[in-house]
């Protein structure tokens, strides 16, 4: 009996440990957020909210459109995969207005910059235009 109560705390204490070492891939962007400021002096932005270890949302401030989905960090390389657009149900299914399921990369780079897959010159290790998204 004693040698079975030994053998369940040991490894009641390996589980405990386990779980608090182990560190999710989306742990440091849940919970975040990053914008793309135009500029314009109206306090209107893009951005990207990380809202915890799998569900983000994309606002679109030009259409004032919401895209939501789920997300994995891998590296450097962010996976999203859009399920739809809060405007979506108010088009007709085969609408081409209504935003759909979706999936797309972005990348972030020195530590604070999070932009598309393709706007990233790898040769240059810059971004081929100043569009990128900033932590808050």
């Amino acid at each position: 009996m004693k040698k079975n109560l030994k053998n369940s705390c040991w490894l009641f204490c390996f589980i405990c440990l386990s779980c608090a070492i182990y560190k999710h891939p989306n742990q440091g962007l849940a919970n975040t957020k990053w914008s793309y400021d135009f500029g314009n002096n109206d306090g209107i932005s893009n951005y990207v909210l990380f809202e915890d270890l799998k569900n983000y949302s994309y606002y679109n401030a030009e259409t004032g459109d919401t895209t939501i989905g789920t997300y994995f960090y891998k590296n450097d390389t962010i996976n999203f995969n859009q399920e739809c657009s809060i405007f979506d149900e108010d088009f007709p299914e085969n609408s081409r207005h209504r935003q759909g399921k979706m999936e797309y990369k972005m990348l972030i780079r020195n530590k604070n910059q999070l932009g598309f897959m393709e706007l990233w010159d790898n040769n240059a290790k810059k971004w081929k235009e100043d569009y990128f998204f900033t932590k808050e």
